[in-house]
């Protein structure tokens, strides 16, 4: 075997040896985001959950919100989080949090269920921090079929560092992964002398500011590296020294740097391209992104504007159906006025809308408002919240 280096990779991030099983599917855009809960017994001041999630035991499959509000998974959840992973073609899913070990008999269930309904090669990992970690809770997800555990320590309190060995008890895949905190560099380098005989692999992630009420970084000091991004100054710098003292101290587990640009700008972009694939329709226009282009025609009192998303999201189920039987309504109308064919134009009843193609909607376009009606071509992502990138109102 040659001598070991710091190698760049293709995805804007730095590696010694091999990527974690995790990372190498994650970089290509194939594992289901499993948000299992919000709650988190840590209150660290880079913690980026946004404020929507943040102590609050919510379940997301990537960005598909499953209604879960604590308790047990119910099966609709349950297939909400089947039918994401099927969306995306995910060949694995990570699961975080919060903690995921606060809900442990949850996470080793959804565990279950994804291995039987994708097999047992479907890659499973889970980040958790070292507070709740009990050998009774390892076992747990070992024997659901977890694949590979990720250790969040605390480098301001070494006291339950100890705690990653008993890991080492079952057979799976065990690691660290941490953020890369300017001013924590001697911090850092006592946790991986500490873990150099107990992980197969330590990934060290780019410092971001967070817009939220959570992470405390700007108050801090800490400022972002260009006005192009979100990542802190001074990270990366820092971890590639911490990879450097890896190399010299002759430490074997695999090591992998990955950068904001790498979650941001290949990570989702890939897996935004996958779940395109299966969610495009007729009327869709794909981008080289990802992206769907379409005809969107709104009522006038849902017409996105500054509110628009809270307002969708908080909506009333009795005037979300009210709505939603007015577009009804408003499709059977339009369709036998226009001509359209079957399908030509649909009911969005997620965000209350009719859909149809960019042509249709520029060429009626002035017709719909005669009719009190809001005609658009948006451009958005092909997720479950439809995030929109463009709106233009015709």
């Amino acid at each position: 075997m040659g001598k070991q280096a710091i190698e760049r990779t293709p995805y804007h991030s730095y590696k010694i040896k091999t990527l974690p099983k995790g990372c190498k599917l994650c970089v290509r855009g194939q594992k289901l985001v499993l948000f299992i809960t919000g709650l988190c017994n840590r209150r660290c001041f880079y913690c980026p959950l946004s404020d929507e999630k943040k102590d609050k035991d919510v379940v997301y499959a990537n960005e598909w919100d499953t209604g879960h509000r604590g308790g047990e998974l119910i099966k609709e959840q349950m297939d909400v989080i089947i039918e994401e992973a099927r969306l995306c073609n995910a060949k694995g899913a990570g699961i975080t949090g919060g903690d995921p070990l606060l809900v442990a008999d949850r996470a080793a269930e959804v565990i279950r269920k994804l291995k039987s309904s994708f097999g047992k090669s479907f890659h499973i990992h889970l980040y958790t921090s070292l507070e709740n970690v009990t050998e009774d809770k390892l076992k747990k997800l070992h024997d659901a079929g977890l694949d590979e555990i990720r250790f969040h320590p605390n480098l301001d309190d070494d006291s339950l560092w100890s705690r990653i060995e008993l890991a080492r008890r079952f057979d799976w895949d065990v690691g660290v992964e941490i953020p890369v905190i300017p001013g924590y560099e001697e911090k850092t380098k006592k946790l991986l002398d500490h873990v150099h005989d107990q992980i197969d692999f330590l990934n060290l992630n780019e410092l971001e500011l967070s817009d939220n009420s959570a992470s405390r970084l700007a108050d801090m000091g800490f400022e972002a590296k260009s006005d192009e991004s979100y990542a802190v100054r001074g990270s990366e710098e820092m971890a590639l020294r911490l990879m450097q003292y890896c190399l010299e101290k002759g430490y074997d587990y695999k090591i992998h740097y990955c950068t904001v640009r790498l979650k941001d700008g290949v990570q989702l972009a890939q897996r935004i391209k996958q779940r395109s694939k299966n969610v495009a329709t007729e009327i869709d226009e794909v981008t080289e992104e990802g992206l769907l282009v379409r005809g969107a025609v709104y009522l006038k009192e849902t017409a996105p504007s500054f509110s628009y998303r809270k307002m969708i999201k908080e909506m009333p189920l009795e005037k979300r159906k009210e709505l939603t039987g007015k577009l009804e309504n408003a499709r059977e109308e339009l369709s036998k006025e226009f001509g359209l064919k079957k399908d030509a134009l649909r009911v969005d009843d997620y965000k209350l809308r009719l859909l149809c193609s960019e042509d249709n909607v520029r060429r009626l376009a002035p017709r719909l408002k005669a009719k009190g009606l809001v005609p658009a071509v948006v451009e958005e992502y092909p997720t479950k919240d439809a995030l929109e990138v463009d709106v233009e109102f015709l």
